[in-house]
């Protein structure tokens, strides 16, 4: 078991696990140098939260309960040259589904690059989720990293769908783009996430919804009651809205709006593909003059290859996709 060939104490230069106690601190600033353009608001929260944690790491190591240290959540190896960390490469479980396993922050400093550092420490990462009993694999890489992605390629990934990650500075003007005859708006509270499920089965193509197994418990949440979001507005105090567009008694089409008192507000999107090209435009739109009303802040969507009127419409009204990451997928066994 690699666990028992490589220890992290016995390693100076080379490869060995992570150690979080030495190496956390330096592998959050290897991940902020290698992919601080392109983290969102949320991304960045992640990287404050692992900050955090590796200035705790030695006091959650003695007070944490067996069997839920730090070390069993943030896990992985890293590459040293001269006692300090150039490389990194994470690997934590997937959360819905235990036989997959997730590989993250793969970095290299630039003046160690071209040197088979990332190669390494990925073919360790596989070994070690198949000495776990790990089924796939998953991960993401920038769509202009071509060096990576063919790497990615050449260990037996495949590329599955890519995921835009979206963003304007304030509201877009010209909204008066009206909702399309014979649906019916109406909002979705916690009730109707059976309905909701139901959605996803059948507005996905098969690979995103193997992909996005994770996305229904964020579907689970319905719109905010009629006295939070009255506190928005009297105290600055953030809620979420979100409305079905209903063909008769069927669910078709979801659409989340999440205001933020601080921060960016937020926009999601799902729509059955019999009416996603008549209706992303219109719903957004929808979303869009419903932040009207709020403080006017930055706005960010997440959306997917297959929502290609959704990402028309927002390019329309000046979004920019700030990054482009390509979901990919290995099996192991």
């Amino acid at each position: 078991m690699m666990s028992m060939a490589l220890r992290a104490g016995e390693v100076a230069s080379g490869p060995r696990p992570l150690d979080l106690r030495r190496d956390l601190i330096q592998v959050t600033e290897l991940i902020e140098e290698a992919f601080g353009p392109e983290l969102d608001p949320q991304g960045w929260a992640a990287l404050r939260e692992l900050r955090l944690t590796a200035r705790l790491a030695p006091l959650l190591q003695v007070l944490s309960p067996p069997g839920h240290r730090p070390k069993d959540i943030i896990q992985g190896f890293v590459w040293v040259e001269e006692g300090r960390v150039v490389g990194n490469v994470t690997v934590q479980p997937w959360p819905q589904v235990a036989s997959r396993y997730v590989i993250a922050n793969v970095a290299v400093k630039e003046a160690y690059r071209g040197r088979g550092i990332a190669k390494r420490l990925m073919h360790m990462a596989l070994e070690d989720i198949r000495d776990r009993g790990g089924t796939w694999v998953v991960l993401q890489v920038r769509e202009n990293n071509e060096i990576a992605r063919g790497m990615y390629q050449r260990m037996g990934f495949q590329e599955l769908f890519m995921e835009y990650r979206m963003r304007r500075e304030g509201l877009p003007e010209g909204l008066t783009w009206p909702l399309p005859a014979g649906g019916e708006l109406r909002p979705l509270y916690d009730e109707d996430w059976r309905a909701v499920r139901r959605l996803l089965e059948q507005a996905m193509p098969q690979a995103a919804r193997w992909w996005h197994g994770d996305r229904t418990p964020a579907f689970r949440s319905g719109s905010s009651p009629s006295w939070q979001r009255k506190l928005t507005r009297w105290l600055g105090i953030g809620h979420k809205m979100r409305w079905g567009v209903f063909f008769g008694r069927e669910l078709m089409g979801v659409l989340d709006v999440d205001v933020l008192a601080f921060g960016e507000h937020r926009m999601d999107i799902l729509l059955h593909p019999l009416i996603r090209e008549a209706w992303s435009g219109p719903l957004l739109a929808y979303g869009l003059r419903y932040l009207q009303r709020f403080p006017n802040r930055p706005i960010s969507a997440v959306l997917f290859a297959y929502q290609h009127p959704a990402l028309d419409a927002l390019r329309a009204w000046g979004f920019e996709s700030f990054v482009v990451l390509v979901n990919m997928r290995k099996r192991l066994l």
